[in-house]
């Protein structure tokens, strides 16, 4: 399977030069593909983009970070105690259905124009799919494990332990993988719209403004590249936590 691991982003690259040739787009718009990797170069070289790049990356993972340490434990929480799920269904609910981006207002008068209100919208945001996911994979735990764990003499603390955590780690991961996505997604949107000195989304943003487009395209293609990294990382240390789940 490896061998077609590359297959999907050589025909994109492939037709990308295709348009160019033929002159199918504005360049404005869709500038030539060798344009954007001598943008990509500069940049590269040049080295002020290497300050932008491990600022979003912090941002990302302390948000991703902040959010799973608060949410995994409360996820366990309301999922193990049903009648607690249940009286905090609707605020969990409205939470979860409020976007994070309208709370920009809200985090910069808090926390400033800073790394904070852009953590705290990376928190806000992934908090609620983690602790959904772990509430879920408490609920969906299979009762006869539990039961088969009382009869052999096991407490309510090694249940709870050594067999719900268990069949929720699965869960867990589904939420964790996902947040780290949008964690990225957030900060970049973050940097963008409330500002910041370093950071990738400011830099989209700069470019924007000036016109940029190769530099513009350059930057997304970092970005992406920044989603792509964190996601295989995360995959296989997924793969060696749950190793039971069919990976």
């Amino acid at each position: 399977m490896k061998r077609y691991l590359f297959l999907g982003p050589a025909i994109v690259i492939f037709l990308w030069i295709i348009i160019s040739v033929f002159k199918l787009a504005n360049p404005l718009f869709l500038p030539s593909f060798f344009d954007v990797v001598d943008s990509l170069s500069n940049l590269l070289r040049n080295r002020t983009i290497f300050s932008d790049f491990w600022t979003t990356l912090y941002r990302t993972l302390a948000g991703f970070f902040i959010a799973g340490v608060l949410g995994i434990p409360l996820g366990l929480l309301v999922g193990y105690y049903v009648k607690l799920y249940k009286s905090f269904e609707v605020v969990i609910d409205f939470f979860r259905s409020l976007p994070g981006t309208a709370l920009f207002p809200l985090f910069l008068l808090i926390f400033g124009i800073g790394d904070g209100s852009k953590i705290a919208t990376a928190v806000f945001v992934s908090l609620w799919i983690i602790l959904i996911n772990s509430a879920y994979g408490v609920l969906h735990s299979p009762k006869l494990r539990q039961k088969v764990a009382t009869t052999f003499g096991a407490n309510k603390l090694q249940i709870f332990r050594d067999v719900v955590v268990m069949d929720a780690l699965p869960q867990i991961f589904v939420g964790l993988r996902t947040a780290l996505s949008i964690s990225l997604v957030v900060v970049v949107v973050s940097e963008m719209f409330i500002g910041s000195k370093f950071g990738l989304g400011q830099k989209i943003f700069d470019y924007y403004l000036t016109y940029e487009t190769p530099n513009l395209y350059a930057i997304l293609i970092i970005t992406g590249l920044l989603g792509y990294i964190l996601n295989k990382f995360f995959v296989v240390f997924e793969s060696r936590v749950v190793h039971w789940a069919g990976r």
